[in-house]
């Protein structure tokens, strides 16, 4: 047996569920090529629930090692994709270990593969990582796993571990063939049942460098999945699971001939692109079918998307600007709830590069839909190995929290006379430009019930018992008919606790 477990990620105010798509890929590939091996994917937020106080949080992990202790898997799996997974994935591991010692574990995903040595320094109880795609080395450990051998005598290529203090790494291999992508067995997962949200990926890679991107360290090169594996993927997403939500993981959207298949199986895809890839007279055609449209815009000037590797000159400049804004347009007249992403206080801005974004922000306000649309706008982090926190720290006038990986790393002055306090003041303008209608509020919610909720108000007494997955309302239940129960109250909740909602990030800190 080998278990595959999707860790719960910590926001600041609360833990939040997180999607186990990167496992079902690749458990899906290893059950496809060892149908004799058993595999079982379990996500904790959707098999155990969200903890809402310290002593959910133990019994949700108690009931995890029980389970393993039943089961008695030769190895564990572990996916983390972003850093908010990361310590919970690194005491979910010394949790494991503590309890058998015996069991193999092995950590995957964005942060692992780019961070592995600051992983290794933190916990002793990883036996080994995933460098970049996991499907081929995930099935050649479990099958050393399942022949009794240890996977670290062998070479297998794209692994780290440590040994007397020394960090090893094998040979790199060549890149994931999508064409041999296994289809998605959902009977792997726990209960696929429960999931009406789910995302899915297009494509894998990104051939643009941005400097704040981690996607190069992975996979530099984007790679298409093939339309008949997406057709026979997609069916079975909506024959095993109740999702009636797509969530595309595909840095380059361009996939609208599928647009047909989604509507016959009566699926929403919200999907993310960049504002120069997306042909504005695509809108029309998918309004029916289309969730949210977002656009990773970033920002208004041509000096701070040069800075970020964003558009190469002043043509494209004038493209990107300018086919966001028809972008935008469309949207809204055809009624598409958007979301226009944007950074602030990027490593060389001046005030002059801000104002550049809120005259366009003002300007793109005022055109309005039913629709809907939202400036999602955020202070820009500086995280060790990328790109950009090799320009900042050599940056003679830029100014940065630096507390490495799980730090929050946010910039304090991006440029000589550029205040912190004057950045969140046009943060704040700019995102007040937003016209959040009823149908983008029920969009939001039904992608993010949880958006910046506090663990508190999880515990508010007007929600009712249904919610909870344990009659001393310290777990909240995740799954289908909680969620459709929750999901109503939101905007009450909401409202009641305003003020811990827009409150500073230090002020809204989760405790346990």
């Amino acid at each position: 047996m080998i278990l595959l477990i999707e860790p719960i990620s910590k926001n600041i105010d609360m833990y939040i569920p997180a999607y186990p798509l990167p496992l079902i890929e690749i458990a899906s590939f290893v059950q496809s090529k060892l149908p004799e091996i058993a595999i079982n994917i379990v996500s904790i937020s959707a098999d155990y629930g969200l903890p809402l106080t310290r002593e959910g949080k133990e019994q949700i992990y108690k009931e995890l090692l029980e389970e393993i202790s039943e089961i008695k898997p030769r190895g564990i799996g572990i996916s983390c994709t972003a850093i908010a997974q990361a310590e919970e994935t690194i005491h979910l591991c010394d949790l494991i270990k503590n309890h058998d010692p015996d069991i193999f574990v092995f950590l995957g995903g964005y942060f692992p593969t780019i961070y592995y040595e600051e992983i290794f320094s933190r916990t002793h109880a990883v036996d080994v990582i995933v460098i970049g795609e996991g499907e081929v080395p995930a099935l050649e450990i479990i099958k050393r796993l399942e022949r009794g051998k240890n996977p670290r005598d062998d070479d297998i290529p794209n692994l780290a571990w440590k040994k007397d203090g020394h960090v090893h790494l094998t040979r790199k291999g060549a890149r994931f063939d999508l064409n041999t992508k296994a289809l998605l067995n959902l009977e792997l997962l726990r209960n696929p049942g429960v999931y009406d949200i789910l995302p899915y990926a297009f494509s894998r890679g990104c051939p643009y460098n941005c400097n704040f991107c981690m996607e190069e360290f992975i996979r530099p090169i984007r790679k298409k999945v093939s339309l008949k594996i997406i057709q026979k993927d997609l069916r079975n997403l909506k024959l095993h699971t109740k999702a009636h939500t797509l969530l595309v993981s595909d840095a380059l959207f361009k996939s609208f001939d599928l647009f047909p298949l989604l509507r016959s199986l009566g699926m929403k895809i919200n999907f993310e692109t960049r504002c120069d890839v997306m042909d504005p007279s695509i809108v029309s055609k998918i309004t029916d079918v289309c969730g949210m449209l977002a656009l990773g815009f970033e920002s208004a000037s041509y000096s701070t998307l040069k800075r970020m590797g964003k558009v190469r000159d002043r043509d494209h400049y004038q493209y990107y600007v300018s086919n966001t804004i028809a972008i935008f347009k469309e949207a809204l007249k055809n009624e598409i709830p958007v979301t226009i992403f944007m950074i602030a206080g990027y490593p060389g801005d001046t005030e002059e590069d801000l104002e550049k974004s809120l005259i366009f922000a003002k300007a793109l306000s005022k055109n309005s839909g039913i629709g809907g649309h939202i400036f999602k706008i955020g202070e820009c982090r500086v995280y060790p190995k990328t790109k950009l926190y090799y320009h900042t720290v050599s940056a003679p006038d830029v100014v940065f929290d630096d507390n490495g990986v799980f730090g929050e790393n946010i910039v304090r002055q991006s440029s000589k006379n550029l205040r912190f306090e004057t950045v969140l003041a046009y943060m704040t303008e700019i995102f007040s430009l937003s016209n959040n209608t009823p149908k983008m509020q029920r969009t939001v919610l039904n992608m993010m019930p949880f958006f910046r909720l506090p663990v508190h108000a999880l515990s508010d007494k007007m929600i009712p018992d249904e919610c909870f997955r344990d009659a001393d309302r310290e777990i909240f239940d995740v799954q289908g008919k909680s969620l459709v129960a929750f999901r109503e109250l939101v905007p009450g909740i909401t409202k009641k606790h305003k003020k811990w909602i827009s409150g500073q990030r230090s002020h809204r800190t989760l405790q346990f």
